[in-house]
């Protein structure tokens, strides 16, 4: 996370504050000004970042302090201002608890998330914000942010019955996404799931992720004039693995490929696209 004043006054050297923009980076910003959230997310965007995300779900002490992170979701009012300000030209999410200290029933819940909402209406935008939820009540007072982040309960549950709630609005689950099974079962209800620290704690969990999804894919059963799915939707989660020069290649390979090509073997496609681009040898 990044405070807005910071990029404000790192606007002419913000590539060397934030690192170079990607389209797989989004930048966090903090705040509770709504002009000042609004102007960073301009800077963001004029050098060339593409899309901005709001914390509401921050404990610490310190961003409490300056009143915003998870202490923002007692004033719904306030974050929908901040959200209708900072959606300029590019995406702005939100990431935000289901509920902060005695705060944490349905019924809060839902009116938060119908808050912004109405953002949508009120700006006449094409397109609702996008919700990452951590399904975990935040305690302000008397447990850590680490605490914070395991001891108060799951409750997927309260997720999905918002998701069901607010159809049109996407929805992304976050929080002890740790094995396939609890996000298969995610992505029956949301629209996406979030994972964090099994992901730092174990990178190879994504090549887990990878297999079974190949292995799901390939269990499906065709029939003649059936299609299987195309090279891009198989590759996807390949494609940001690699940086630099060789990772463009890598890329650019997986393109070319799939442009010219109607059958395929999806680990020959693969692997040479990593040979082709210095990666694998």
């Amino acid at each position: 996370m990044h405070y807005a004043q910071a990029i404000i006054h790192n606007s002419d050297r913000l590539h060397s504050f934030l690192g170079p923009p990607r389209s797989n980076v989004v930048v966090q910003l903090g705040g509770s000004d709504p002009v000042m959230m609004a102007n960073a997310t301009r800077i963001i965007a004029e050098n060339g970042y593409h899309e901005v995300n709001i914390n509401v779900g921050c404990p610490s002490p310190r961003v409490q302090h300056g009143n915003f992170g998870a202490v923002l979701m007692k004033t719904p009012d306030v974050v929908a201002e901040i959200l209708s300000a900072m959606r300029v030209n590019i995406p702005v999410t939100v990431k935000c608890r289901i509920g902060v200290d005695q705060l944490d029933s349905y019924e809060f819940f839902h009116g938060f998330t119908d808050k912004l909402a109405q953002v949508e209406t009120l700006l006449r935008k094409a397109s609702l914000p996008h919700l990452l939820v951590h399904a975990r009540k935040c305690i302000l007072k008397g447990l850590s942010p680490k605490k914070n982040r395991s001891v108060p309960p799951l409750n997927y549950e309260r997720v999905f019955q918002i998701a069901e709630a607010f159809p049109d609005l996407p929805i992304t689950l976050n929080g002890g996404l740790d094995d396939v099974e609890k996000i298969t079962m995610a992505l029956d209800n949301v629209d996406g799931c979030m994972i964090g620290r099994k992901v730092m704690n174990d990178p190879l969990f994504l090549q887990t992720m990878d297999r079974d999804y190949a292995e799901t894919l390939l269990s499906q059963p065709t029939h003649p004039g059936s299609r299987l799915p195309p090279v891009s939707i198989l590759v996807k989660p390949l494609m940001m693995m690699y940086g630099g020069r060789q990772g463009r290649m890598f890329r650019k390979e997986l393109f070319d490929y799939q442009k010219g090509s109607q059958s395929f073997d999806i680990r020959s496609v693969v692997s040479n696209a990593l040979t082709n681009a210095g990666i694998a040898h």
